[in-house]
């Protein structure tokens, strides 16, 4: 159905982002595309979209059935987009126009693209509604009145609004938590049953598309590096950057080891002789930088490396792991009886109830939840943001919830914050000097004090400090570099707490292993405690040192990630733990 043969594309005239890439998808077909930020899945989404920017290049065939999709017009595109192929955007909030009702954006995507009656149109969306398991009552909500889950499973059904032959699902399990993920993905398996889809499931998260894809390519440097049977390459597979992949996914049973890919891929159109990947892989040799080894048929797959089948299995770095800490320590952060009620014209919302925490010095706590459990209002009460409907939080012995003014700005320098979205919380005109440098100018830190105060803070979250460095926009750096850079703001003023907002959820597995790193050494080296909120289960089981689990504003259980794993005490816990398991095997 669909074939793709010496696909090269670029954003800049001589530079290839894509490189030479062969794939095909069958009818009833699942293909899971995999690999880091940079490694060029999106930009084979957006060539088989039609969706490159100005500027870009593309050369080589892709072929839908018998429609070529390479050198077509916007005009040409009109009938395939949304048609023929449909697209799962990542980020479903994103995709989704906030103002109106689900049922007036299924109505417009029907009536788009197969010129439907509004009545048949309104017939069709319940009926796509009920294809990805949801009640029809959903189509007379907003989008923010749903949860991650239940916004993604509506961007697949936009998707099908068109009755398409391929579906191109970018990243459609990201920022949710393992349950929901599990449930997609297995929602994904059936469509492309019944539906007879071919489908492209672009991705960083591989061992997460193991359940739902018939064969998986991996990427980097622009290149496929290795393609097997899904079945096989969880046991059989081949490239080191495969095996980097998987061990750089964090597992929920605390004794598995989680790794870290060192450095960081070259950009697109740098000039690395040999091996794109030689850099960061613990067997290379030296004839590894010869030249760049091509792809070929080894066993039941394909792989591009000189030493496959010659080497031994690769290790990589392997993140500091939690430690039991002092319970007897006076904590640095105490919140008590908890509670959030959001009210509207309509209804009400509990959003915390009777929430009780305590975090220590040098101590990461991590919160985990699905979307809407609370967890980012909680953080948001922490940081004084958000003035709780009952109790009380003490951040270094002062309490928060009765100040406001300068007092509260005050306690709040105390306080670091790093969001989750690093492209988006990092003012992209200000250089990272700058950007590092503004809270202390807010605070009102002398000019001669600053530039060493900086430099500090950018040492200790792992990035350089030469003048190139520091002149360098957010543009100009990779997703892990631009959260580091958000980190060492939020270290700049010397903080006691950090709260981390879902700070790894946007990035590549191999990146979170790193950003879990650095949390690590800086809670043990500065005695820093770190709030951790995050979807991920496995990831916070990994690298926190206690584990709160948050369900619908309650927090239902909290306790050490090896207490949690072998012996849950609540159903939604043991849940969470299941689905994670049932991941890996």
């Amino acid at each position: 159905m669909l074939e793709i043969k010496s696909l090269r594309a670029g954003y800049v005239p001589g530079v290839a982002a894509v490189r030479d890439v062969d794939l095909r998808v069958a009818a009833g077909e699942a293909l899971a595309l995999v690999g880091e930020s940079g490694s060029g899945k999106s930009t084979i989404a957006k060539v088989l979209l039609g969706l490159l920017p100005g500027g870009s290049w593309v050369s080589g065939s892709v072929r839908l059935d018998d429609d070529e999709l390479v050198g077509r017009g916007e005009r040409d595109w009109q009938n395939l987009r949304g048609r023929q192929i449909g697209i799962v955007p990542q980020g479903a909030m994103g995709g989704l126009n906030p103002v109106r009702r689900i049922e007036a954006q299924f109505v417009e995507a029907v009536r788009l693209h197969t010129h439907a009656s509004s009545t048949a149109a309104r017939t069709r969306a319940r009926e796509l509604i009920k294809l990805v398991q949801l009640d029809p009552s959903v189509l007379g909500a907003h989008p923010h009145q749903l949860s991650g889950g239940m916004r993604q499973r509506i961007a697949i059904a936009l998707a099908l609004a068109g009755e398409p032959r391929l579906l191109v699902a970018d990243e459609p399990t990201t920022g949710l938590d393992l349950i929901t993920q599990e449930r997609l993905l297995a929602l994904l398996a059936e469509l492309r049953t019944t539906q007879h889809l071919g489908m492209l499931v672009i991705s960083h998260d591989l061992p997460g598309l193991l359940s739902v894809a018939d064969r998986v390519a991996v990427m980097y440097g622009g290149r496929i590096v290795e393609q097997r049977p899904a079945e096989a390459l969880r046991e059989n597979c081949h490239h080191p950057y495969t095996h980097g992949l998987l061990a750089a996914t964090a597992s929920v049973e605390p004794d598995t080891t989680w790794a870290a890919i060192p450095g960081a891929a070259p950009p697109p159109g740098a000039e690395v002789q040999g091996c794109q990947f030689a850099a960061r892989c613990p067997i290379a040799i030296p004839e590894c930088e010869d030249a760049e080894p091509a792809l070929n048929q080894h066993r039941d797959g394909e792989v591009a490396c000189l030493r496959v089948g010659h080497a031994p299995v690769p290790e990589f770095p392997a993140v500091p792991r939690g430690h039991v800490t002092d319970a007897l320590a006076a904590p640095v952060v105490q919140a008590r009886g908890i509670s959030i009620t959001f009210r509207s014209r309509r209804r009400e919302v509990q959003a915390l109830c009777s929430v009780d925490l305590a975090l220590r010095p040098g101590e990461i706590l991590g919160v985990v939840g699905e979307s809407g459990s609370g967890k980012s209002t909680l953080g948001r009460v922490l940081l004084g943001l958000l003035a709780p409907s009952k109790g009380t939080v003490i951040v270094g012995g002062v309490e928060l919830t009765g100040l406001r003014g300068r007092r509260l700005r005050s306690a709040q320098r105390r306080i670091g914050f790093v969001h989750q979205d690093p492209y988006g919380s990092l003012h992209p005109a200000m250089p990272v000097f700058s950007l590092v440098d503004e809270p202390l100018k807010l605070g009102g830190v002398e000019r001669t004090r600053r530039s060493n105060l900086v430099a500090d803070a950018l040492t200790a979250a792992g990035l350089p400090t030469d003048p190139d460095f520091l002149r360098r926009l957010p543009a100009a750096l990779s997703g892990g570099q631009r959260q580091r850079v958000a980190i060492a703001r939020a270290l700049v003023a010397d903080p006691i707490v950090l709260v981390a907002d879902e700070a790894t959820s946007m990035l590549d597995v191999s990146t979170r292993a790193g950003i879990a790193s650095t949390l690590r050494r800086l809670a043990h080296d500065r005695g820093l405690a770190v709030l951790f909120v995050t979807h991920d289960l496995g990831e916070a089981m990994q690298s926190c040192d206690r584990v709160a689990v948050l369900r619908e504003g309650v927090l239902v259980e909290s306790g050490t990630p090896r207490s949690l794993a072998e012996q849950p005490e609540h159903v939604y816990t043991a849940a969470l733990i299941d689905a994670g398991r049932q991941r890996a095997n």
